[in-house]
């Protein structure tokens, strides 16, 4: 590694994962519809494992948002009822986990520290 990436890697900030419970992105789903922003890209990690899981819409400029589906890997659900209700990860629930970590590797949608929700919900 070049000298001036290590000093670069040296002072920038450390981040570390979030860990939350599945309610709170469950929650953080419903307030990006409640603002009328139905989009939300997350890598978490259960059970060592990456997952993607989030929020997807198409959008229209004359029309807005439409077509919002839930996703949990290759599982996909047009209603937030639908995903709490049979999102699943090795035959559990994804709403029944007691927690996951939310990585950096896919944050799209921005810093989930950088959401008021997750970051007073945060567990230490």
């Amino acid at each position: 590694m070049p000298f001036l990436e290590k000093i670069k890697n040296f002072f920038a900030p450390k981040w570390e994962p979030l860990v939350c419970r599945p309610a709170d992105i469950i929650d953080l789903f419903r307030q990006d519809i409640a603002t009328n922003a139905p989009l939300e890209d997350l890598t978490v990690e259960i059970n060592g494992k990456p997952h993607h899981v989030g929020i997807s819409s198409e959008y229209d400029r004359s029309k807005g948002f439409s077509d919002t589906y839930f996703f949990f890997d290759d599982q996909c659900f047009k209603t937030l009822e639908g995903f709490v209700k049979k999102a699943s990860v090795d035959g559990v629930l994804f709403s029944e986990l007691e927690t996951i970590k939310i990585l950096r590797e896919n944050l799209d949608s921005g810093d989930p520290r950088n959401s008021v929700l997750l970051s007073q919900r945060e567990i230490k």
